[in-house]
């Protein structure tokens, strides 16, 4: 083998790539490519195992090492993905147990002795089944576990699956060779812990993931219904006005020309200015989630403003248009209405172009300040498991795009301010 070979087969570098197998597949990586790999770059460079080892020393202290760099390693995945750092250490974890398993292979004359194989003919058949071991649990575990999920574990759990990691794949593999303890069954228990660590990790991953589908799909429930409700509103309101008109237009035919029946006329064209709410923003999808909440807003006295561009969202699907305006003008509708005077509701709706990106404003007027809770607003519903839902699906939708989102609560305002690149209809982003 090269002299540099040490290099890149140790503990460190073989960690990484065991993370990366789980990283790479699974979580996001719109970070700067050049911080991204400055983070691993940095990490091979400066926590290189093989160095610490030298400077160090093996013994009971290589316990220590190897933890800092474990963590080293979690911080430079945090560095180089759009992960959370519950994220990052939840992969590193799952990285650390393949590490593991793959460490017995690499040690496998040593815990099998006798073992026909040695010199170059024995590397390659370290690197051959420990690639075989990394297919196997990419196919095994990777390819089946759930995508754009956020482990939803709690921080108990994590820390202690994490200490356990630790335990199984740092201090009892230094115990083992302390003690002298290099044989198959040590081997073969080590491997079958943990493999049995991986696949608690991802089943908890699993179950976790479809707990958050279950409740998505019970929120999704709860607002169908209250769509329903609105709608229905809408058509009352569309009745009434039609009842009224009806009433009118009989009065108006008995009556004599004058200041009285001048006064009917100008009613009856305010009272028809309702079927005349349909927005028209150059955006078909918008126009319609637009008109269906004007309407809401004429029937709870609300005041809607809306000045809108919208050829600036054409390369945004109507489905993302209609939940994310229409969450977060049914947020604006549902603060608003609280105000006991109607002269103080007010909601104002602004979509332009700035530059290569579209930016969508929205501000409504509201009792108090909101309080926010880790950067959305404080829930006031009894049943807090649909607590900022609307406002985490825009969210979705905005990261999902590439865009920000900005929440700005002062006294008796709320604003919040969205900015998405702009897609042209052949799916390239505006510049």
């Amino acid at each position: 083998m090269p002299e540099f070979w040490p290099y890149v087969e140790s503990f460190s570098n073989i960690l990484l790539a065991c993370e990366l197998l789980f990283c790479l597949p699974m979580l996001q990586r719109r970070v700067p490519i050049a911080r991204g790999i400055a983070a691993i770059v940095a990490y091979i460079v400066l926590f290189n195992s093989h160095v610490l080892n030298g400077i160090i020393g093996s013994g009971w202290i290589v316990s220590f090492t190897t933890t800092v760099i474990f963590f080293a390693s979690v911080a430079a995945i945090h560095l180089a993905f759009e992960c959370s750092k519950r994220q990052a250490l939840f992969y590193g974890a799952a990285g650390y147990a393949t590490e593991n398993l793959i460490y017995y292979v690499r040690r496998v004359e040593i815990y099998f002795p006798g073992f026909p194989l040695e010199g170059e003919a024995l590397g390659r058949f370290k690197l051959t089944v420990s690639l075989l071991v990394a297919v196997a649990i990419y196919l095994a575990i990777v390819k089946r576990s759930p995508r754009d999920h956020d482990p939803n574990v709690s921080n108990a759990f994590m820390l202690a699956f994490v200490v356990l990691a630790l335990l199984v794949t740092n201090i009892l593999n230094t115990w083992v060779r302390r003690a002298g303890l290099q044989a198959p069954p040590t081997a073969l228990l080590a491997i079958i812990c943990n493999f049995m660590l991986l696949m608690i990790e991802f089943d908890v991953f699993r179950r976790s993931s479809m707990e958050q589908e279950r409740e998505i799909l019970e929120q999704i429930m709860v607002e169908r219904e209250r769509q329903q409700r609105l709608s229905q509103e809408n058509v009352e309101l569309i009745n009434i006005k039609c009842h009224d008109l009806k009433h009118q237009i009989a009065a108006l035919r008995d009556m004599p020309a004058g200041s009285e029946r001048d006064r009917t006329i100008g009613e009856l064209e305010q009272a028809v200015l309702i079927y005349d709410s349909t927005a028209r923003t150059g955006n078909p999808a918008l126009d319609t989630v637009l008109t269906e909440k004007s309407l809401l807003c004429e029937g709870r006295s609300i005041e809607f403003t809306c000045i809108a561009d919208g050829s600036c969202l054409d390369g945004i699907g109507a489905v993302d248009l209609y939940t994310l305006f229409g969450n977060a003008l049914d947020n604006a509708i549902e603060a608003a209405e609280k105000l006991p005077n109607p002269e103080d509701r007010m909601i104002y709706l602004r979509v332009e172009r700035q530059g290569a990106f579209a930016r969508i404003y929205v501000e409504n007027t509201c009792l108090g300040t909101v309080e926010l809770v880790d950067g959305m607003p404080q829930t006031s519903k009894d049943d807090e498991r649909y607590h900022g839902f609307g406002l985490k699906s825009i969210r979705m939708i905005v990261d999902r795009l590439g865009g920000n989102m900005v929440i700005t609560p002062t006294e008796g305002r709320f604003s919040l301010s969205i900015l998405l690149p702009i897609v042209m209809p052949d799916g390239q982003v505006a510049h």
